[in-house]
């Protein structure tokens, strides 16, 4: 299908969004200064991931946090209490899991012996005095200070690092008189795998927002310390519990199951939201690399004295665009995502008590996931949007009140914000978490409640017809799926059965994506790429 006839998802006419999109002249750069441009862009792309892993949380924070006694996150074993949580971090994958296996020096050395060099891309030098002026101007505290200088510092050492694939290294390893589709299909490969990369290497970052807004381990402290007090009155030969302590204990129990809930689901979302955003801006930076490196390359070579101005600029606008985005989405959207899916799930888990020994049904916890999806993903209105892109787009008043950017940034912010309102991006994200929580639903909790034997299913007569488990252990299981589906990478062997025969490169190392719906990218993706491209 061609480009032209999904227009009916997304009408460039009909943007809201003013543009302040010039012609520049042509200029010819040197092939050093080229080279540095491509290199700068393609870094970006994947090195997002850690700049934001050390940007959200500080260094010293890491370990704790993310991995040890403040994650409030489940191991991955299953533990045979039924009325009580697995909370050993300490089996968690390292970081170094979420990596692709081979670095991107070694892959990015082979493809730059095969490509050419054309010219930067043209660019508006009126605005970078303004900019550069503006970067530090977050809150000393807040994450966006921490994200612009350390966005600074990692897209700043693209052109010493010397990667100069990406986006476009798998350009030239065909035949160069190829045509102009399989070059455009050449580099939406190449902007695939560069998305994905990106994604895995965000994974850690996601993975701690989320903890620090839906974290129980002050709740977990609290009940340890109530068994112990339990535990001691017993041997001493005491009376039964107060009244208000068994009532505290059944609060805490339903705050770790509200909370575990919501992290599941929050996950899903988050997951969603970035997997889409990377996705946008990755084929939005190629799309508009290779339209303007045809248009130079149609002109007539002419002389120019060298420039390293063009790739410094260009980097500068690309950490714009990176820092903009998703300093919002971390630091507002996630918090905001978080309290919205909170909300629903205390009025759909209400009358469910941990304590009180109630028991579950594989119907019951898909009836509370599809009622949840109703009211954050507002399935039952009618619109040409996504619900969740309230927690990605700042208001208008955030936007208004944004430092002046160069034309190039605000041309990716603006693109980036049009798509992500577009009919296009709401089937594609629509797909996306209909593929993810049909995933969870029969890869994960649905072996909670195997299929019943002979036995069980005459005993299942004599009842209501469901197997049914306690509450608790429900619990216990959704919290290591959140592990298991999102933050587990797939085994060497899952990963070749993806990517295999993808790109017609064996030498390049395949990424490790836990999301079902990166490595299968079916047609709602496809096309959001094909139109984010154009």
């Amino acid at each position: 299908m061609s480009f032209n006839a999904r227009n009916n998802r997304y009408d460039p006419s009909r943007r809201r969004r003013r543009r302040n999109i010039h012609s520049h002249p042509s200029s010819s750069h040197s092939p050093l200064t080229t080279l540095a441009t491509t290199a700068a862009v393609a870094y970006g792309a994947y090195r997002l991931g850690s700049w934001a892993w050390n940007a959200y949380v500080g260094k010293d924070e890491e370990d704790e946090y993310a991995f040890g006694e403040g994650s409030g996150y489940d191991s991955e074993s299953e533990s045979d209490d039924n009325n009580d949580f697995d909370h050993n971090p300490s089996e968690s994958s390292p970081r170094k899991d979420f990596r692709s296996r081979r670095s991107r020096g070694d892959w990015s050395e082979y493809n730059h012996r095969h490509r050419s060099n054309p010219h930067s891309p043209h660019h508006d030098h009126q605005n970078d005095s303004k900019r550069s002026s503006n970067n530090g101007s977050t809150n000393s505290a807040g994450v966006g200070e921490k994200i612009m200088a350390t966005t600074t510092a990692a897209i700043g050492a693209a052109v010493s690092a010397g990667i100069s694939a990406g986006i476009n290294a798998y350009n030239n390893n065909q035949n160069t008189a190829a045509s102009a589709q399989f070059l455009r299909s050449s580099r939406m490969d190449r902007c695939r795998l560069e998305a994905s990369r990106a994604m895995m290497d965000f994974l850690p970052t996601l993975k701690k927002a989320i903890i620090k807004e839906t974290d129980i381990t002050a709740e977990m402290e609290e009940l340890k310390s109530i068994r112990s007090h339990r535990a001691q009155k017993k041997e001493n030969g005491g009376g039964e519990q107060s009244g208000n302590i068994r009532l505290r204990e059944g609060e805490l129990w339903n705050s770790i199951k509200n909370k575990s809930i919501t992290r599941l689901m929050t996950t899903i979302y988050a997951h969603t939201i970035v997997f889409l955003v990377l996705t946008v801006q990755v084929n939005l930076l190629g799309g508009r690399l290779l339209r303007e490196e045809q248009q130079e390359e149609s002109q007539e070579e002419q002389a120019s004295s060298p420039s390293s101005d063009g790739s410094d600029r260009y980097r500068s606008s690309h950490k714009t665009v990176l820092a903009k985005t998703y300093h919002h989405v971390f630091s507002t959207g996630i918090p905001a995502l978080v309290e919205a899916v909170g909300k629903a799930i205390d009025d759909v888990l209400q009358n469910w008590d941990v304590l009180g020994g109630d028991d579950v049904s594989l119907d019951d916890v898909s009836s509370w996931m599809e009622t949840v999806r109703d009211s954050i993903e507002k399935r039952q209105q009618k619109g040409i949007s996504s619900a969740l892109v309230q927690f990605i787009i700042p208001d208008g008043a955030e936007q208004s009140s944004e430092e002046s950017m160069d034309e190039l940034a605000r041309y990716i912010l603006d693109e980036t914000y049009d798509l992500l309102e577009s009919p296009t991006y709401a089937h594609a994200e629509r797909m996306c978490l209909n593929i993810t929580f049909t995933h969870l639903r029969v890869d994960g909790y649905a072996k909670l409640f195997p299929p019943p034997t002979i036995n069980d299913m005459r005993e299942e007569e004599e009842n209501d017809g469901e197997e049914r488990k306690p509450l608790a252990k429900v619990i216990t299981h959704l919290q290591k799926q959140t592990v298991a589906t999102f933050y587990k990478p797939p085994s060497h062997e899952e990963e070749m059965k993806d990517w295999e025969g993808v790109f017609r490169m064996m030498e390049e190392p395949l990424p490790s994506a836990p999301n079902v719906y990166i490595p299968k990218f079916f047609d709602a993706v496809t096309e959001l790429s094909d139109i984010s491209f154009n």
